[in-house]
């Protein structure tokens, strides 16, 4: 900490900023940052009418103020070994990774670091609010810090400083509540086309539950079969799933959800007459 270059103390809009990669967050952070941006790496099939790619090599004809690796994980020590040849070692590089530590990228760059959105983002699917998208920063320096800090309060009101064991807890943490619970919503998906039942009648249960979320511990709103150890309800739904690996994953479920339900007198534990509803099965 404490290094200083002048081209980190510039204001953020005076140069260029490049991306590396051509995936999901290539495409949309071109986007939000528009001019400001060039792209570097190989040309999608489908990237028409995207900015079309630079070759690494010219990335030093630009006057970059920054790079960001918008690359797989497995090829952010790669990226950052083929720019050490082209870059300067005073341009600050930062991954978009929110699982890999900052220090996979070269240490040839004095200033390294990252910027990862908390939110899957698919190409195609433009962000409405990016000021409403939490960014998590991480940066080795006070130099790449105060420029992380900068950017990031352009794009978000949202802007929280954790370390790499800190960020790839948070990736954990989203993994079960993003990825995992799509593919509970699969399943879900999966029961009622067996049967022909339209999906589209769980989808006001689906956001209401996700809305319900207010930053308390979750196992407050938490209501069905399993809290309560309504073991025939859920004997009738096990001889429902015709899939082993389903039933195993129902019985799972309800078992940690039983084992981690809160006590009548936690003081968190603040219900409501719907509460009561679905806990007897009728909401």
């Amino acid at each position: 900490m404490g290094l200083s270059h002048p081209s980190l103390a510039r204001p953020v809009s005076l140069s260029t900023i490049a991306i590396v990669g051509n995936g999901n967050l290539t495409w949309h952070f071109s986007r939000v940052l528009g001019g400001r941006c060039v792209v570097a790496g190989h040309r999608r099939e489908d990237d028409s009418g995207d900015k079309s790619p630079v070759p690494y090599a010219q990335l030093s004809n630009y006057p970059l103020e920054a790079v960001f690796l918008a690359v797989p994980d497995n090829e952010i020590a790669a990226a950052s070994q083929q720019l050490r040849g082209i870059l300067q070692p005073h341009i600050p590089i930062f991954h978009t990774s929110g699982a890999t530590p900052a220090d996979r990228i070269s240490g040839y760059f004095q200033h390294r670091g990252v910027l990862w959105p908390i939110r899957s983002l698919r190409r195609g699917e433009a962000v409405s609010h990016w000021r409403d998208l939490p960014l998590v920063i991480y940066a080795s320096t006070e130099p790449g810090a105060t420029y992380l800090r900068r950017l990031a309060a352009e794009l978000s009101d949202t802007v929280t400083w954790l370390d790499d064991l800190q960020r790839a807890q948070l990736h954990l943490a989203a993994v079960f509540s993003n990825n995992f619970v799509t593919a509970l919503y699969d399943i879900a998906y999966q029961l009622c086309d067996a049967k022909d039942i339209p999906f589209e009648l769980l989808l006001p249960i689906i956001r209401h539950t996700a809305h319900s979320q207010d930053g308390r511990r979750p196992a407050v709103r938490q209501t069905g079969a399993a809290v309560r150890g309504d073991t025939a309800t859920m004997e009738r739904h096990l001889s429902l799933l015709q899939r082993p690996e389903y039933r195993q994953l129902y019985r799972d479920i309800s078992r940690l959800i039983f084992e981690y339900r809160l006590p009548k007198d936690d003081p968190d534990l603040r219900r409501d007459a719907n509460d009561d509803l679905e806990d007897k099965g009728i909401a």
